[in-house]
């Protein structure tokens, strides 16, 4: 037995050599499988709170026990549900028939009060393995909530049996109506051992080492500038060479260096290497620091990214069955799924703030589910369509709209005559139609939203989501996005669809008259129970936008008059104030839409008067200047900046989403291109998407399925892989909202962050249950595919036909690995990002360091039977 102990470490040692890895790092306990039990490391996940119905919770891990404070418990008399409205819970967890478990935990309450703990599943039919009971003949008995009495803490231990394969949460109940507001629940001394293996120990997951030289981890065009950030705290010029796949030097220069680079708090330099364009794989080197393998060539790749991109759109369709032939990239049979709310009947609710208001029903089947969530908005698929459009319109503006004709994308529609992306756009287009006020004082306009009556778990299908379904009451600003999405529809399927094209300018029409009949009706800006608030108090951008758009489609002087008074005419911000934002550097998101208008009458500048046009391209091209100046001041290339996080929170930082201010910044870029054709324009966009696709602080590619070290984990309902085997992975393609200052999510604040501690660009972590940096929604997804087109466009051209690009590790198995977990796809371009490190680590089999090794084991052997004999002598 000791010879066989010995020899084992000495195997272990062997293969740890061999394979140039570290040892794995060890579970906290043999059998256990928490991954925190005590806390003391100021870290609180894998455990997290979760709210459902009115339940607020407030939390903080500190002195080695996981704090949460109850704000509002929820339960019937608050508003909500029961006693799982306020919810402590670690997900992940895998109970294996027939083996025996121990558990154990410390609770404390402030105030006399109940509780309810159980290990089970997470979604219906719920079904408890334990819940609280010390042995398995006691089950029966602990169906019940447990009292606690205040500040006397319990000490449980207990054990049960598993009779059940499965896969589990450890939650705690700790809201309801016996719970009073304010009470404050201590947690330490979590454990959960398997005492039969440890097949299913907690494993830490593998920390990701960023290199020290970033770069566009897909690649870069011969013919644009080419940029990469290296990390040193050098103050003068560091030497860098680019090398060819053999380790030959094909280029030299030397850096520029830019200090510390207060988003990221990283002193870094600029390595421009914009001269070579030879294609071809390639990795920087500066001294001791090296990037990781990366590509300049042709649009190939960025095609099918495009594509990608763009089929996000028809998998995150409502009211129809998704199928596989449709599917672009993953594990297509995983990712096809019966239809969601397929007969889509919501109930219409007349006060914002009673949910049980009724004022009767309507069916608004169709169009795209928002985000992660099952909530279809007006206002934020108002942008997305107009962006989708706008797209399409920039291709006829180029003549380029071959590249999304008939049978171009993967969608049902194809080969029906029709331009597949116009296609795209209609199932949202026809969707808005439906969400309009068909009688009443405000017939005409459109219902705000429509969403579940309460939050929905992760880990549910569209067709099992099975929560009553509301309208929320009409608001001027959505009633405006149907308006200018409607006119833009209008003379965009005028050529092919004259019935659709004059359905979509009446109603156009008619929402802008119900518009200015009502002003001033705006959601609020913190509506959020079951679903997303998307409030706003200003429509002055939404009038001028829906002004533009009719004015282009019909050329009637009374709009051209109506946005000609607006204070916003012929304008681009550059930062944003209005709604949600609070001095945001921004041009344009789904609450600022003025921009919109000016992009379109952009498009058409050769149809304005000359002054008209003037006016049109100065307002971008200043703007873009503002932007290029943005990311001038940045070390990573992004046309963004640090701004106040929201009108309800002062503090500065990276916001909500700022990925999408950086793609959407960019589009003001891509426009002034288009208008000047000025080099400086097109590198800016340039720029973006390499921070975009890797070049930034965190290495990492914030498009799933595309880069060396991709995100893999967005916060969506059906891409829930990580929480369970049962569903996809991600698709490629997929736009996060990235690092988010105000760290809003449990879980980002259960990592052992504190606000305002973390440098801005680098608030970001990717987790499914990371909603606050990691949510993917279409609003973000349509100017990614824009961009996309756009720089292609200026390279060569959309290659048709490519499918996917995304490396086919996007399936569930490269997900499970340890590895991959931290790691994602590359382009087809470009190798593994720890291919380089391979490289450069693997070569001679390293026999020295194993003979040394086995010499130390010996040794240790050999003293070991020494004092064997030793004590064995002094017993005879």
């Amino acid at each position: 037995m000791r010879q066989n102990r010995v020899l084992g470490v000495l195997t272990a040692l062997t293969i740890a050599v061999t394979s140039g890895s570290a040892l794995p790092a060890l579970s906290v306990s043999a059998g256990q499988l928490l991954g925190q039990t005590d806390f003391e490391d100021g870290v609180g996940l894998p455990w997290h709170v979760c709210e459902s119905a009115s339940g607020k919770m407030s939390f903080e891990v500190t002195d080695s026990a996981y704090r949460i404070t109850v704000d509002n418990p929820g339960g019937a008399s608050n508003g909500g549900e029961d006693r799982w409205d306020c919810q402590f819970r670690h997900r992940g967890l895998t109970l294996v028939s027939g083996c025996t478990y121990e558990v154990a935990y410390d609770i404390t309450a402030s105030n006399n009060c109940t509780y309810y703990t159980k290990i089970g599943d997470m979604s219906e039919p719920f079904t408890e393995d334990w819940h609280g009971n010390p042995d398995d003949s006691q089950f029966d008995a602990f169906w019940n909530v447990q009292n606690l009495t205040a500040n006397q803490t319990v000490s449980f231990h207990g054990t049960f049996t598993a009779k059940r394969t499965a896969e589990v949460e450890w939650a705690f109940h700790v809201g309801g109506d016996t719970v009073s507001v304010g009470t404050v629940f201590t947690f330490d001394n979590m454990s959960l051992i398997c005492t039969d293996n440890d097949e299913y120990d907690y494993v830490p997951t593998q920390e990701w080492q960023r290199a020290d030289i970033v770069t566009n981890q897909i690649g870069y065009f011969p013919d644009c500038r080419k940029q990469a950030t290296l990390i040193s705290d050098e103050t003068d010029a560091v030497d860098f060479s680019l090398c060819d796949e053999s380790g030959k030097e094909v280029y030299t220069g030397a850096s520029k260096p830019m200090g510390e680079d207060p988003d990221s708090g990283d002193s870094v330099h600029i390595l421009d290497f914009s001269e070579f364009k030879e294609a071809g794989t390639y990795t920087l080197q500066a001294g001791n620091a090296a990037s990781r393998e990366f590509a300049i060539g042709g649009t190939e790749v960025y095609s099918g990214m495009l594509f990608d991109a763009l089929n996000y759109f028809y998998q995150n369709r409502s009211g129809i069955a998704i199928e596989s032939q449709y599917i672009t990239s993953g594990d297509a049979a995983a990712l096809a799924r019966s239809a969601g709310h397929s007969n889509d009947t919501a109930r219409i609710t007349t006060d914002w703030d009673d949910l049980q208001s009724n004022g009767g029903s309507q069916n608004v089947s169709g169009g795209w589910y928002d985000a992660g969530d099952h909530g279809k908005y007006v206002v934020n698929g108002g942008i997305a369509l107009w962006m989708m459009q706008n797209q399409y319109e920039r291709a006829v503006s180029r003549k380029t709209e071959d590249s999304y004709a008939d049978d171009t994308m993967q969608i049902p529609e194809q080969q029906n005559g029709y331009p597949d992306l116009l296609d795209e756009a209609r199932w949202e287009m026809e969707w808005m139609l439906k969400m309009i006020v068909q009688d009443g004082t405000y017939q005409g306009m459109a219902y705000h939203k429509v969403h579940d009556i309460k939050w929905t778990a992760l880990g549910m299908a569209p067709a099992d989501d099975q929560e009553e379904r509301i309208l929320k009451p009409p608001t001027t600003c959505a009633t405006l996005n149907l308006a200018a999405c409607a006119a833009q529809a209008a003379r965009l399927w005028e050529p092919y669809d004259a019935d659709f094209a004059k359905e979509c300018l009446t109603a156009a029409e008619n929402a802008y008259e119900a518009a200015k009949k009502h002003d001033d009706l705006y959601a609020p800006l913190d509506q959020s129970i079951g679903g997303g608030p998307y409030g706003d108090d200003c429509a002055d951008d939404e009038f001028y936008w829906a002004a533009c758009e009719l004015y282009l489609t019909t050329g009637e002087k009374a709009y051209l008059k109506d946005l000609e008074k607006s204070d916003l005419a012929y304008t681009v911000p550059t930062t944003l104030s209005a709604g949600e934002d609070a001095d945001t550097a921004g041009s344009f998101d789904w609450g600022n839409t003025a921009a919109l208008g000016t992009l379109s009458f952009a498009l058409h500048k050769d149809d304005l008067e000359k002054k008209v046009a003037k006016k049109v391209t100065n307002a971008i091209t200043d703007a873009a200047d503002v932007h290029l100046g943005r990311e001038e001041q940045q070390g990573y290339g992004q046309p963004y900046a640090q701004s106040k996080l929201s009108y309800a929170d002062d503090d500065t930082g990276y916001v909500w989403g700022s990925n999408s201010f950086v793609a959407d910044n960019t589009v003001i870029l891509a426009a002034a291109y288009d208008l000047t054709g000025e080099q400086n324009y097109l590198n800016g966009v340039i720029s973006a998407m390499d921070y975009l696709l890797g070049r930034n602080p965190m290495d990492v590619s914030y498009i799933t399925g595309y880069g060396s070290h991709a995100v893999q984990y967005p916060h969506h309902r059906y891409w829930a892989h990580q929480i369970s085997e049962e569903y996809p992975m991600a698709p490629a393609g997929v736009l996060v909202g990235g690092p988010n200052s105000g760290m809003q999510d449990p879980w980002v604040q259960g990592s052992g962050w504190k606000k305002g501690e973390i440098a801005p660009a680098k608030c970001y972590l990717d987790n499914i249950e990371a909603w606050s940096v990691n949510e993917c929604t279409i609003n973000w997804n349509a100017p990614l595919a824009w961009l996309t087109a756009f720089v292609c466009d200026a390279n060569g051209g959309i290659v048709a036909n490519t499918g996917s690009m995304a490396s086919e590790q996007l399936d569930p198995s490269a997900g499970d690995s340890e590895e991959s977990s931290q790691t994602s796809a590359g382009s087809n371009q470009q190798n593994q990002a720890n291919d380089s490190t391979e490289k450069s680590s693997s070569g001679a089999f390293p026999w020295t360091l194993v003979i040394v090794l086995g010499a130390i084991l010996l040794g240790a052997i050999i003293v070991e039977v020494f004092i064997y004999k030793i004590v064995k002598l002094k017993k005879n």
